[in-house]
Parts: C-alpha cells; structure tokens; sequence
C-alpha cells in the first residue's frame, strides 16, 4: 500500500491495490481523515472519504448554492373543479373558489 507524503493530502491507489487493502483503507478514511482516490489505469474512479467529512462538504455547497425558489404549479393553467353557477356566489367568490379547491388538488398530487 502507498504511503501520503506531507505534501499529498490525497493517497492514490490502483482499483487493484485497494481492493486487497480496502478494510485498511476504510479505516484510515472512517478515524484518521484520510482521503483515498482511487483509480484505474491512473484515471481518477472513486474517492474513500468519511461519512462526516462528505456530510460537512456537502453541508457548505448547500450554503453556498443560492436558494431556488419552488415554481407554483398553478402558473399558466387552472383546473376547474366544481361547478361555477352555485348559486348564492358571484361569478367571482365562484372562481376564487375553484382556484383554491385547484390549488390544493395539485398539492396532492
């Protein structure tokens, strides 16, 4: 198994050393924060790296990521779903209505 030197952070090892190696490399990974690349005819395949390590990783592209917004299902298109002409309503307070009972429609679904 190759060693890291100081100066390389990331220990590159052939698909066919780690294989014979793995336990080991799973546990330098998992306790001694190591990061193993793993390759095939020296193309970088794989990485080894830590559950908590990724998790931290992965925690700082979310924050950095600018938020999207969630689109409304509703734009450009509206399903009726009751009758329009019950009687008591105006046509208006009638679409408003159906916009709702619409609206929650596609929450379901």
């Amino acid at each position: 198994m190759r060693e890291t030197d100081a100066s390389q952070p990331i220990q590159r090892i052939p698909l066919s050393e780690a294989r014979s190696h793995l336990s080991a490399l799973v546990q330098q990974a998992a306790f001694q924060r190591h990061l193993t690349a793993i390759t095939v005819h020296d193309e970088l395949k794989a990485y080894l790296i830590a559950p908590a390590r990724l998790e931290a990783l992965l925690e700082a592209e979310r924050k950095t990521r600018p938020s999207r917004r969630r689109k409304s299902k509703l734009r450009g298109s509206l399903r009726i779903v009751s009758d329009l002409e019950t009687l008591g309503e105006s046509p208006g307070e009638q679409l408003q209505r159906s916009a709702l009972a619409s609206a929650e429609v596609q929450e379901i679904e």
